[in-house]
């Protein structure tokens, strides 16, 4: 029996306005707030900038496990790079690099939340082609830290994301979605008057992480950011597992 039509308005307008908006200005301010599984919660801010499909990001705070562990965070033309006292590559050099599809253990290990963190600040990276298998759950008027907005619950068909998606990491990421039976991923996204996006909040299991939950604000849209990469010789990879000290007897 064919499946009945659903009722609920496809987000194609909402989406290509939000995207469109972020093209237009290219740079924001952000802040991300979460929690990254197993590397704890995350608290951030920074500024994220948009180039063609690219998306570089500058972000200082902490991550809290057990306790509070100071962060930075820079991916740029899709490499990241991390400092924390947590995962410090070698001496003299308190940069860890990520590299997407490395071999080496610190990329196996935090590439995956990496990835879902990219993702998190940037809503093109998720609904960019898929606009068509999204549908509007609800909205409703509502505000983020004093500003107006409104506020959209998103569903994506994950089956028919798979065959759309022009990307093969969104590919990826909702044929295995569909795989695993879970018919719908759904998203909150908030956007203004203008439709740029103030906020988005995406909730994912990701390998090697557990589940990762992420929300990201936007102000100051076209501002000017400066986000770079920190110096080569202060960067450094874990080849294998780091060390693990042994308990004083």
């Amino acid at each position: 029996m064919a499946a009945p039509p659903d009722p609920r308005p496809v987000a194609d307008a909402v989406l290509h306005r939000a995207i469109d908006q972020i093209n237009q200005h290219r740079t924001a301010r952000t802040s991300l707030r979460g929690d990254l599984g197993m590397v704890g919660e995350l608290n951030a801010d920074g500024a994220v900038r948009y180039q063609g499909p690219r998306t570089d990001i500058s972000l200082s705070g902490q991550t809290r496990n057990t306790r509070p562990n100071p962060l930075d965070l820079a991916v740029i033309d899709g490499t990241g790079y991390v400092k924390t006292p947590m995962a410090q590559p070698e001496p003299g050099k308190p940069w860890l690099r990520i590299s997407p599809g490395a071999n080496d253990f610190g990329s196996k290990l935090l590439g995956p939340a990496l990835q879902q963190m990219h993702q998190a600040v940037d809503p093109r990276a998720t609904f960019t082609g898929i606009e068509q298998a999204t549908r509007i759950q609800n909205s409703a008027p509502d505000n983020v830290d004093g500003r107006p907005a409104t506020r959209y619950d998103l569903r994506v068909n994950t089956a028919r994301a798979a065959e759309i998606a022009p990307d093969q990491q969104q590919r990826e990421r909702f044929e295995e979605a569909s795989h695993e039976g879970r018919r719908e991923m759904g998203f909150q996204l908030w956007v203004d008057d203008k439709g740029a996006p103030v906020k988005f909040a995406a909730t994912e299991d990701v390998k090697q992480a557990g589940e990762v939950s992420l929300t990201s604000t936007y102000r100051e849209w076209g501002s000017s950011v400066d986000i770079a990469a920190p110096p080569r010789n202060e960067v450094g990879v874990f080849e294998d597992a780091p060390p693990v000290a042994q308990p004083p007897r």
